[in-house]
């Protein structure tokens, strides 16, 4: 049970960790009018100069579920999917996906470990 929830917890620290990535990571250089590591702490990234390259975020998610009671047993379930291949235009676009699920606990015990792996094609018209 204590795996069940440090699996989850672990689980939604990546999430937030890949859902929003730091804002400073888009920046190329620094700018030499700050000399000081106290001018670089307070660093804003000036989002209106750079190019729009750089502000595309990339579009990755990791779904954590979870539930059940001590007597029956716990349900987990971990779905992801990142992108692996995008056309020019952005019309076309290629994900990889994957998945896991196991029911944990309960008077049966411990199922066999589900896994799962795709790939997910999208047309844009």
């Amino acid at each position: 049970m204590k795996v069940c929830f440090s699996l989850m917890f672990l689980g939604c620290l990546v999430a937030c960790g890949l859902a929003y990535p730091s804002p400073l990571t888009a920046i190329d250089e620094v700018p030499s009018h700050l000399d000081t590591d106290a001018d670089l702490l307070t660093l804003e990234p000036d989002w209106e100069a750079m190019p729009q390259d750089n502000l595309q975020r990339v579009r990755r998610q990791l779904n954590v579920q979870g539930g059940g009671s001590p007597r029956q047993g716990f349900d987990l379930s971990i779905n992801g999917r990142a992108p692996v291949w995008q056309s020019n235009n952005g019309r076309h676009s290629l994900d990889a996906t994957g998945q896991y699920s196991q029911h944990l606990g309960g008077p049966y015990g411990n199922s066999r470990p589900n896994w799962g792996a795709g790939a997910q094609y999208t047309f844009r018209f």
